[in-house]
C-alpha cells in the first residue's frame, strides 16, 4: 500500500482541488436573506447574490495585502495579510479573494485578455457574475466597526492565475466593490502542485496524479522515482497523462457560467514494477521544451505487499469529512468543524499508519469548490 502520507494528499489536498461545479442560480441567491441559517449552514459562498453586485469604487476606503509575491521557496501555498479601511463601518462590509485579479474588469463589464484559457476560450465573458474564492466579513477584526480599519490574514494556494482582494459593503444581498487591493501572484503560477497517489491498474504499480498550469505542448509531464532500500538504485522516469476541461465541456448553467473555473492541467503517472513492501522516491516535473526542468515537491510511499503475502497493514478508512477553512473564512461558527479536527489528528498520526483511504464524498456541491482548483 502507498505511504500514508502519500495517499493522505490524495484525501486532504485533492479534497479541496476535485471540482463541485454546483453553484445556485443568480435568481434563487437573490431570494436568500443574508441571515439565513438554514442555506448559510449548506452552502456560505451561494448566499453571495453575485448578480447582482456592482462597481462602487470609493476613494476614501482602501484594501492592500502583503507579501505580494509568494511561493519564492517553492511553497504551493502561503498566508497572506490583508489591512482594510473604509469611512463608514457596518456589519455588512466583507473582505473577498478573487482569482485572476482583474475580477473588476469583469463585473464591471470590461473582458479581460487574461482570461482567455490554453483552449482560447474566454474564461469570464464580460458581465459574467463572478464567485469569490473565498470571503469574510470585515468585523472580523476587532477594531473594525469602532475605527474603519482592520486587519486579517488568508490562506492562499498556487492556483495558476493572479489574485486581488475586494473590499465590498451592502451585505451578501446587494453587494458593492468599494476598494480593490494590489495583486498577488505565486512566483510560479503553473508548477507542478498537490501529488497525490492512488493504487494503480495492478498490485505492484502506484498511480501519481497533481495538477499543473502547463499543457503538454508546452512541456512534458512526467514522475522520477527510484527505490530507496537499494544501492545504486537507477532513477526511472514514467510520462504522464494530460487531461483537461473548458467551459463547454459543462452541460449547463451555472456549471458552465459564474460557477465555472479553469481548472488547469490534470496528470497522471503510472509506476510499474514495483518491488513489494519497498519504500520509493519520487517526483513530479515537466521538461520544458528548451530542456529546463520545472520539479514539484518529492515525497516517498511504500509499495504494496505480493498478493497473499501475510504482513501487518495499519490502515485509516473513513468518509464524507467535510471542508472547512484553516483561514476561517466561507463559513459561520460551527460549520464543518469536524473536518479540520479529523485532518490535524490524521497528520499528527501519520507515522503510526501505512495507508489512509478516503472513501467519498471528497468534494460537495456547495460553492466552495473555488477554494482550491
Amino acid at each position: 500500500m502507498g505511504s500514508a502520507r502519500g495517499v493522505l494528499q490524495a484525501a486532504l489536498l485533492l479534497a479541496a482541488a476535485a471540482a463541485a461545479f454546483l453553484l445556485v442560480s443568480p435568481a434563487a441567491a437573490a431570494a436568500v436573506n443574508s441571515t439565513s441559517a438554514t442555506l448559510d449552514n449548506i452552502q456560505p459562498l451561494s448566499t453571495l447574490n453575485m448578480a447582482a453586485a456592482r462597481v462602487a469604487m470609493d476613494a476614501g476606503s482602501a484594501i492592500r495585502a502583503s507579501p505580494e509575491l509568494l511561493g519564492t521557496n517553492g511553497e504551493d501555498s502561503a498566508w497572506v495579510t490583508v489591512n482594510f479601511t473604509t469611512p463608514a463601518p457596518t456589519d455588512g462590509h466583507w473582505i473577498a479573494l478573487f482569482s485572476p485579479a482583474d475580477f473588476d474588469l469583469i463585473m464591471g463589464g470590461k473582458q479581460s485578455s487574461s482570461r482567455i484559457n490554453a483552449a482560447g476560450e474566454d474564461e469570464a465573458p464580460a458581465g459574467l457574475p463572478i464567485a469569490p474564492i473565498k470571503y469574510k466579513f470585515a468585523n472580523i477584526s476587532p477594531s473594525f466597526m469602532s475605527s474603519g480599519s482592520g486587519d486579517t490574514s488568508f490562506l492562499l494556494i498556487n492556483q495558476r492565475y493572479d489574485y486581488a482582494f475586494g473590499l465590498f459593503s451592502g451585505g451578501k444581498d446587494n453587494p458593492k466593490l468599494v476598494a480593490v487591493s494590489n495583486k498577488i501572484s505565486f512566483a510560479n503560477p503553473k508548477a507542478p502542485v498537490f501529488p497525490r497517489l492512488s493504487q494503480g491498474k495492478g498490485w505492484n504499480e502506484m498511480a501519481v496524479t497533481w495538477t499543473s498550469g502547463y499543457n503538454v505542448d508546452e512541456a512534458y509531464p512526467f514522475v522520477e522515482w527510484t527505490m530507496n532500500e537499494k544501492e545504486n538504485a537507477r532513477a526511472r522516469r514514467s510520462p504522464a497523462d494530460t487531461l483537461t476541461f473548458t467551459r463547454n465541456h459543462l452541460c449547463g448553467k451555472p456549471a458552465n457560467a459564474e460557477g465555472y473555473r479553469d481548472p488547469g492541467f490534470i496528470h497522471t503517472a503510472f509506476l510499474k514494477n514495483l518491488w513489494p513492501n519497498r519504500e520509493y522516491s519520487y517526483q513530479i516535473g515537466h521538461e520544458l521544451l528548451d530542456g529546463t526542468i520545472v520539479w514539484g515537491k518529492s515525497s516517498t510511499f511504500r509499495a504494496s505487499p505480493s498478493p497473499g503475502q501475510a504482513s501487518l497493514q495499519r490502515i485509516v478508512i473513513f468518509g464524507d469529512m467535510g471542508l472547512g477553512q484553516s483561514d476561517g473564512s466561507n463559513e459561520l461558527a460551527g460549520f464543518q468543524p469536524g473536518a479540520q479536527v479529523t485532518t490535524e489528528r490524521l497528520i499528527k498520526d501519520l507515522p503510526n499508519y501505512d495507508a489512509v483511504f478516503h472513501i467519498g464524498d471528497l468534494s460537495y456541491a456547495n460553492a466552495s469548490w473555488r477554494s482550491g482548483t
